[in-house]
């Protein structure tokens, strides 16, 4: 009985850092000034939330843990979905200025049969899925791509789940994967261009590669007699032994093609761009993008698209700089940094001389 008033005392002090940490971080330079805040690892649970992290509630503006993102407009709105975070399967949340953001329910309450679940402390199933990919098809046609555990063997796969609207349900009614590659498949993109629909995704082997397969219209299932074109493996001594994350946009008449590299609980972790030829390659590497700065590390699970001004965007995660790597038990809550997680970040890109990408701005 004597410690509970310890234990909230430090709670208080613990959030009351993560506010100050805001604040200061509201007057960095204007690339980070929107840094968000409190800390997360999926190491230990507490009542489906991870470790530090603030609760993923719907109606309450969010600015916690949020891997992988991928980004959906539809009209004014911008619908932003993650890898699993707080017992959800697909974490989804809407802005209409990509500042704040807005969590919503379970994007995906039903994954597919074939995959493996885990379950909240409260006893709700829920599917461990990996940066997912949202796509409009068709009017009041919606799809979501992901990577799932096969609960036969433990091996991550890709399957697609389909729903009415962008927030979803979506609902997984394949009887198998899509793909599962050699060791897992994971990261898709589902990429539409020029009336033909693309998934982009790693296939995980020695080496990785990044590859890409037409789909069907429906982006429900490979087109009949495709195969997979190799995009990427990893080269460059920045890059290490691991290349993924593929995600492509066609803009200003070019195809860029965004990938991360690296380990990505550190700081060796970023983002690199290509150009390619066609959405089947040749593509040339243009160098890294996003890489590990005075203030933010790790950044990588970067999306591109194009916001309502018609500008190039990047959505992507990140590290604070010095604070790298789920950790391993919660001494991080009483630390003034809190506890290392992978915020959500926005990137405006301008396109120089023979297409060569800078970074103007993030929040």
């Amino acid at each position: 009985m004597s410690a509970a008033p310890a234990v909230r005392a430090r709670l208080v002090a613990t959030w009351c850092g993560i506010a100050l940490i805001a604040l200061v971080t509201g007057l960095l330079p204007a690339d980070i000034a929107s840094a968000r805040d409190a800390g997360s690892t999926p190491a230990r649970m507490d009542r489906g939330r991870t470790m530090g992290n603030q609760p993923f509630r719907p109606g309450t503006p969010y600015t916690g843990n949020f891997p992988d993102p991928t980004v959906l407009r539809v009209g004014n709105v911008f619908y932003v979905a993650s890898t699993t975070l707080g017992g959800l399967s697909l974490p989804m949340m809407t802005s209409t200025n990509l500042r704040t953001w807005m969590p919503h329910d379970d994007a995906m309450p039903a994954g597919a049969a074939w995959a493996s679940t885990k379950t909240t402390k409260s006893g709700r199933a829920y599917w461990p899925t990996w940066a997912p990919s949202i796509a409009g098809v068709s009017p009041g046609h919606y799809v979501a791509a992901y990577a799932v555990p096969q609960a036969t063997d433990g091996r991550r796969c890709i399957s697609v789940a389909q729903a009415g609207g962008p927030l979803g349900p979506f609902v997984d009614r394949t009887t198998g994967p899509l793909t599962c590659g050699i060791r897992a498949a994971i990261d898709p993109q589902i990429f539409r261009d020029r009336g033909v629909t693309w998934l982009l995704y790693k296939w995980a082997a020695s080496p990785d590669r990044l590859v890409v397969r037409r789909m069907t219209s429906s982006a429900t299932a490979f087109a009949p007699g495709s195969r997979n074109f190799s995009l990427l493996a990893p080269r460059l001594a920045w890059e290490g032994d691991t290349v993924e994350n593929p995600a492509m946009i066609r803009f200003r008449g070019r195809l860029y093609l965004f990938y991360s590299a690296n380990k990505f609980a550190t700081s060796k972790y970023a983002t690199g761009y290509a150009i390619c030829t066609t959405v089947t390659g040749p593509c040339r590497r243009m160098g890294r993008l996003l890489d590990t700065g005075p203030y933010l590390a790790g950044q990588g699970g970067a999306t591109p698209f194009v916001d309502r001004a018609g500008r190039l965007r990047l959505v992507y995660h990140a590290w604070r700089t010095g604070n790298v790597g789920y950790p391993s038990d919660d001494s991080c809550l009483s630390t003034s940094a809190g506890c290392p997680q992978r915020r959500m970040y926005v990137a405006w890109l301008a396109v120089g001389k023979k297409g060569k990408l800078v970074v103007r701005q993030r929040f």
